[in-house]
């Protein structure tokens, strides 16, 4: 499977892409977008407005979702993986990923994301290996 971005081809608006989908072909991709995608506002609900390109670095992403079939993403885990985010986000200090709205969130002490752990000299260091065992 391919990966797709989708949005609006109109200017003047907040996010280029909304929408992420795995599919076979761009024409496959584009229904699957504007059937189950969040791009209807944007494209002020006329398909002509639809915009969808193709993003080939993001193709090994496909499955990390548990889902095998062409599909619209609805996995924040996966979008953050892209690089995407969430209006106003907080980003990792290790690996710069988004927070996602909370979802990834952050050490107060040291701004790192649990898949990067905490600095060397963090004091919830210690906490974390704690809370694992």
């Amino acid at each position: 499977m391919k990966c797709y971005f989708g949005g609006s081809s109109l200017e003047g608006l907040d996010y280029e892409f909304r929408s992420i989908c795995f599919a076979e072909n761009l024409e496959q991709a584009k229904q699957l977008i504007w059937r189950f995608g969040d791009v209807h506002e944007d494209c002020d609900s006329e398909y002509i407005y639809l915009r969808v390109i193709r993003r080939p670095e993001h193709d090994d992403m496909f499955g990390k979702d548990g889902r095998k079939d062409a599909h619209v993403v609805t996995d924040r885990g996966v979008y953050r993986e892209m690089g995407w985010s969430v209006e106003c986000d907080e980003h990792c200090d290790g690996c710069g990923l988004a927070t996602m709205d909370g979802d990834f969130p952050l050490c107060d002490e040291c701004e790192m994301c649990d898949e990067c752990g905490h600095e060397d000299d963090c004091p919830n260091l210690n906490q974390s290996e704690t809370e694992a065992a």
